[in-house]
């Protein structure tokens, strides 16, 4: 009869020990199969973005991300749940309420250790235990879940400074940067009009190698990429070269003073008072006659249309010989048989700005110009490296947006000379100093 009644008493307790695996440290739980997390969620987020207004004041507005487009993995062996897709910058995750479906109950630990339900909002600013316990209370599992955040702020450009050992400081008085493969070229002249180069593996930038070029007669920064290989044009005639170090004179059977832009298996080129066309760099033909001069190059674009893989745009633009206001910019369709200049005409009063050293990328895909100050009676002239203007409908228009690529502090009101290139991630910036800087648009990992 004793027997009995001890067993009696015990068994509550019994039932209060186990009832802990849902409470107690974690620890001391015992893995089972019986029990698991099948499915996790989370209820609607809110995100907080601020932008800058034309009149330069801050205003901020919410985007509700709805929770069913958030989705999660269960990695049942590792006992993991977290979401591949991180969620915008911003998004308040210290007050996110879940939804959970399991094999048993469900609590979660909050940030003091102590176990609450599921039913309460959860602050996932770090991850946090959840913890199943089988309906009988002898088993129980413990999972690690973690709502990843975009730490960086998508609308910011993340700019880095490097120690360029190798590269030449207060050598290029002008200078024009290419990418080729998985190197970086800096081509630039001298203050003798001698012509250099600078290169440098785009993963270890930080040593550079830097050169007189030779085979020239005389210099010039028109110069393209085809086929794998650098052209230049200079004053007596065509060079081509592999490494932009040695330069070889190319017969041509026409007097190209400038390499306009490469446009699929052909290039084209300024001749005279005509445009021409060559798909070997060796014989040019006629193809438009022009009244209005090019002016300088600046740089050159060629890509499929969105809607039609098979038909390409490219996009020439340069600063023109007299003080506009406005650079030049040039289109042309493989369809087209002709060039069309772009013009700010009308209530268009958007064009591509005429800065000094103008420099204009192609780049997270859209166009972007920056450079020194304003050349042109403007009413309102432009501090040099203030702003960064980018085009969103193929060189029509270009303005300043707040959430686009920008350019760091450092280099608003400098005056020296400077050439930029993309690889496609990141934008390189080189200074005549022998500054060496490299950006990143964190919208890229959008």
């Amino acid at each position: 009869m004793m027997r009995k009644i001890a067993f009696s008493l015990l068994c509550p307790l019994i039932s209060l020990f186990l009832l802990t695996s849902c409470l107690g440290d974690e620890d001391e739980v015992t893995k089972s199969s019986e029990v698991a997390l099948h499915s996790f969620g989370i209820k609607d987020i809110k995100t907080t973005h601020t932008i800058r207004k034309e009149n330069g004041e801050d205003s901020t507005y919410t985007v509700v991300t709805p929770g069913a487009t958030v989705h999660f993995t269960i990695d049942q062996e590792r006992c993991l749940v977290y979401n591949s897709d991180s969620i915008p910058y911003g998004t308040d995750v210290t007050h996110v309420l879940v939804s959970v479906k399991a094999d048993g109950g469900v609590c979660y630990f909050d940030t003091k250790g102590a176990a609450a339900s599921i039913e309460d909002s959860i602050d996932f600013t770090n991850p946090v235990t959840f913890q199943v316990t089988s309906h009988d209370e002898l088993f129980a599992r413990t999972y690690r879940v973690s709502l990843n955040v975009h730490q960086v702020d998508p609308t910011k450009t993340s700019w880095e400074k490097f120690d360029a050992t190798g590269f030449p400081k207060d050598l290029f008085v002008e200078q024009k940067a290419l990418v080729k493969g998985d190197s970086l070229f800096v081509l630039g002249t001298d203050a003798n009009g001698a012509c250099h180069v600078a290169s440098t593996a785009l993963d270890n930038a930080h040593i550079w190698n830097s050169t007189p070029c030779t085979g020239l007669e005389d210099n010039s920064l028109s110069v393209v990429l085809f086929n794998d290989r650098f052209y230049l044009t200079t004053g007596s005639g065509l060079y081509s070269s592999t490494d932009a170090v040695i330069w070889t004179a190319m017969s041509a059977d026409t007097d190209v003073t400038t390499l306009l832009a490469v446009e699929g298996n052909s290039v084209w080129g300024v001749s005279a008072d005509s445009l021409v066309l060559s798909f070997d760099m060796a014989t040019w033909k006629s193809k438009q006659q022009i009244t209005k001069k090019f002016g300088r190059g600046v740089a050159s674009f060629s890509e499929p249309l969105n809607t039609n893989e098979h038909i390409m745009r490219t996009i020439f633009v340069a600063t023109p010989e007299a003080a506009d206001t406005c650079a030049l910019v040039w289109s042309k369709l493989t369809t087209e048989d002709h060039w069309v200049e772009i013009e700010p005409k009308g209530s268009n009063i958007y064009g591509c700005p005429n800065l000094e050293n103008l420099v204009v990328l192609q780049y997270a895909g859209k166009m972007h110009a920056f450079g020194g100050k304003s050349v042109g009676n403007r009413k309102s002239p432009l501090e040099a490296f203030a702003q960064c203007y980018e085009s969103r409908d193929n060189g029509v228009t270009w303005k300043v947006y707040d959430e686009a690529f920008s350019l760091p502090n450092e280099f608003k009101g400098r005056t020296d000379s400077f050439s930029a290139a993309t690889d496609g991630e990141y934008v390189w910036v080189m200074w005549s100093n022998g500054e060496v800087w490299r950006g990143r648009w964190n919208g890229l990992s959008y």
